[in-house]
């Protein structure tokens, strides 16, 4: 019967293997809790008990997780023995292939064990079996497993093996017990690794910035329209009716354009790129609502440009002090690069820094130029 149920194992965990195609995406770290059955591997008489365990899993590399747990069970026989087991393992988990929606694996580790009643010394373990892994909704996912676990000792059971009832794995004197658990576990980061929940955010992003630019060209055309329609009442001859119709046009046709053009921000080592339109409340570090769009393009740039690091430099116009400006800079290059790293934007790939109003580019004596001197800039290191 023991050599039935390992061969068992290793039948099921090949014909889940060779039966999947598309990868499962595991989260970076999780800390689950898992209980299930428990039989002893020791006299013909053990019995099924309980077993429960807590854990902590992380992924180490691409298929690999590395697993913590701790653990209590059961092992009895009627009228022979019966104790409770405390265990801590540390366990390597590898997952060769999965399925869009299941993710088998392997185990393997060592730990120790030690009888909580009559206490015996640490006797040391080594888990193998194997397992898989389901996501029921985001953040959370549904653990089964099933394996056997080799005691490297003769004290498990406080019954000393016979010279003929040695271990069938290591044909020595070992004790050992096999089972299985179900169980579930928490995300206890950002599902960030899932492309598919990605690529919908992304997708309802784009619809909102399409909406966005949609609402502002019809604004641009309300307005020219607006403007228009003021000059030809004023107007006093056709002549003059002809002209300011004809300005309006010109005006609504070139912001129409340059809406239309202003869709790709282009990042060149050693180049300076500033990030018009992307403004802040006053005296404040909290962005404008229509900045978004600008954020969004230099989103697709970093996107489109993996290899590239950039430093986002603020800058503010001269109303208020020096020290002020200088932290205010500062923590707006910083709200930005916090916007792109929520995103998904890697955060070794960007530096931040202030300048306050010590680079202007515009005179600050006028308010458009203290609007000019009010800007983001992306410098593009490598």
């Amino acid at each position: 019967m023991k050599r039935f149920i390992i061969c068992a194992m290793l039948v099921m965990a090949f014909g889940v293997f060779s039966n999947v195609e598309a990868q499962f995406k595991t989260p970076k770290m999780v800390w689950g809790f898992a209980a299930g059955g428990v039989h002893g591997a020791n006299v013909n008489a053990d019995e099924w008990n309980m077993q429960y365990r807590a854990f902590l899993q992380q992924q180490f590399a691409e298929k690999w997780e590395w697993q913590i747990g701790l653990g209590w069970l059961e092992l009895s026989a009627p009228n022979v023995y019966n104790t409770q087991i405390g265990v801590v393992d540390a366990r390597v988990l590898f997952s060769p292939i999965s399925a869009s929606d299941l993710n088998p694996y392997v185990y393997a580790g060592v730990g120790v064990a030690k009888t909580l009643v009559g206490g015996t010394s640490f006797m040391p373990t080594v888990p193998v079996g194997i397992g898989v892994q389901t996501k029921i909704f985001r953040g959370v996912y549904m653990n089964a497993s099933t394996g056997y676990t080799l005691v490297i000792s003769d004290k498990l059971d406080g019954i000393v093996r016979s010279a003929a009832n040695t271990n069938i794995i290591t044909n020595e004197k070992n004790d050992g017990y096999y089972g299985f658990t179900i169980g579930f576990s928490v995300s206890l980061g950002p599902d960030n690794d899932n492309p598919e929940d990605m690529k919908k955010l992304d997708a309802a992003e784009a619809r909102r910035i399409k909406e966005l630019a949609a609402a502002e060209a019809v604004r641009v055309k309300q307005q020219a329209d607006a403007e228009a329609a003021a000059k030809l009442a004023k107007a006093t001859t056709d002549a003059d009716a002809k002209l300011a119709k004809e300005t309006a046009d010109a005006e609504a046709r070139r912001l129409a354009e340059q809406k239309g053009a202003d869709t790709v921000i282009v990042l060149m080592k050693g180049k300076t790129v500033v990030l018009r339109g992307v403004n802040f409340e006053f005296n404040k570090a909290t962005l404008m609502a229509y900045s978004d769009r600008i954020l969004l393009r230099a989103y697709n740039a970093m996107v489109a440009n993996p290899n590239v690091s950039v430093v986002i430099t603020g800058h503010t116009d001269n109303i208020g002090s020096q020290e002020f400006n200088q932290t205010l800079s500062l923590e707006r290059a910083q709200t930005v690069r916090n916007w792109l790293v929520e995103r998904g934007i890697a955060s070794n790939r960007m530096r931040t820094t202030g300048r306050g109003f010590n680079e202007p580019v515009a005179s600050n004596d006028t308010d458009e130029g203290r609007a000019q001197n009010r800007r983001i800039e992306f410098y593009v290191e490598q």
